[in-house]
């Protein structure tokens, strides 16, 4: 077995990753001992899965498909989940598919034409892999001692990796709160009734290229050919006309502004709104800024807009599904974005703790901060007299 350092957890090593696996999803399982993977190597002597093999100077292909179907088996969302096994080969009768039908039947799992998906989620898949290796590693590194305990599924191995998603008791003033964590993107979650889209202050959605939260939902709600090109823009269409109707087009909404429209294409993973949440201001350098007080008064009207909604749909709304707001380009780091969401979050769910509430952090360094804050949240003590 070869001594392979730990990769750095950081871009770089997230970058090295992203280049290796495609190598793998092109070559396939079969072919592994054929690739330079070094990374991945490394990654599967950290995490433990080269252990008992006693080749010198090398890891065997073996512990790097073990730790692939570790890594993809911790991965939020069955959507996501399966279309990985299937780009990796790592799920049962696919380890000796070719790559085009790998991606044939992984494109299947979205519900998309294969060139779509090669341009669009296969690219998310790869990145969501390399993350969710990434968490392998750090959670093997992790002290015990060190980490806050957090309820896990009863699937997950004893002292294994956390399980996705992680379900946090959180203690709020008025009692304790489950909250679901997810570490994906969060147009792959499926049967959050209401998904929240972080928005500028002039509610002008993200390009669909783009890879922000406003700009995937407004892609995973449009309605597409089979070649993924877009026929008609759902989402956009809906708030553009929101805009006549009660507030001027050009001209900016006060912070804190919630709009609801419906979830487009996004209603085949039973969704059923997307609330737009204006959070982030423009700045006359082209960046943005977080208004005071923006993100509590999201959170606050995400609620209430969704109390007034609850029962005018085709089924009870129960969930909400939200992003780190203005952690993106608003510049926030995600601790203060989530102390500030959990500020409006305690008394909104004080008024009604029936909701059932999801936090959705796209890379798994931040759904670890958010982990560590919601279980270690928690109402001041009271002052002594």
């Amino acid at each position: 077995m070869s001594l392979v350092p730990d990769p750095p957890a950081g871009p770089a090593a997230l970058a090295d990753l992203v280049a290796e696996l495609n190598s793998v999803r092109v070559s396939g399982l079969l072919r592994l001992r054929r690739l330079s993977l070094p990374a991945l190597h490394s990654s599967a002597v950290t995490c433990g899965f080269a252990d008992g093999f006693t080749d010198a100077g090398e890891v065997p292909p073996e512990a790097v498909e073990k730790l692939l179907g570790a890594a993809v088996g911790t991965m939020s969302g069955e959507v996501l989940r399966r279309a990985a096994e299937l780009t990796f080969g790592v799920g049962r009768g696919a380890k000796d598919a070719h790559a085009q039908d790998r991606r044939r039947e992984a494109a299947k799992c979205f519900g998309v034409g294969t060139e779509h998906f090669r341009k669009h989620q296969e690219r998310l898949v790869i990145e969501q892999t390399a993350e969710a290796v990434l968490s392998l590693c750090r959670a093997r590194r992790a002290s015990p001692p060190q980490r806050p305990e957090v309820p896990v599924s009863p699937d997950q191995p004893p002292g294994g990796p956390p399980m996705s998603p992680q379900t946090v008791p959180v203690r709020f003033a008025h009692g304790t709160v489950p909250v679901t964590v997810h570490t994906t993107s969060i147009e792959l979650l499926s049967g959050v009734d209401v998904l929240v889209a972080s928005e500028n202050t002039y509610l002008e959605m993200s390009r669909t290229f783009r890879s922000t939260t406003s700009g995937r939902l407004r892609r995973a709600g449009a309605r597409q050919d089979a070649a993924g090109g877009i026929l008609e823009d759902v989402v956009a269409a809906e708030l553009r006309q929101w805009l006549v109707e009660f507030a001027t087009p050009g001209l900016p909404v006060a912070a804190g502004t919630v709009v609801a429209t419906s979830s487009g294409a996004l209603a085949a993973r039973s969704v059923l709104r997307i609330y737009h949440a204006a959070v982030v201001s423009p700045r006359a350098d082209d960046g943005y800024e977080v208004p005071p007080g923006a993100v509590e008064t999201a959170v606050t009207r995400v609620f209430a807009c969704a109390a007034a909604e609850r029962n005018l749909l085709e089924r009870p709304l129960r969930s909400v599904g939200l992003p780190l707001l203005g952690a993106g380009r608003g510049g926030l780091e995600p601790e203060d974005s989530l102390r500030r969401m959990l500020a409006a979050l305690g008394p909104a769910l004080a008024e009604d703790p029936s909701w059932d509430v999801h936090l959705v952090a796209h890379r798994g360094g931040n759904a670890r901060v958010v982990v560590d804050v919601l279980a270690g949240y928690g109402p001041l003590p009271k002052p002594c007299r």
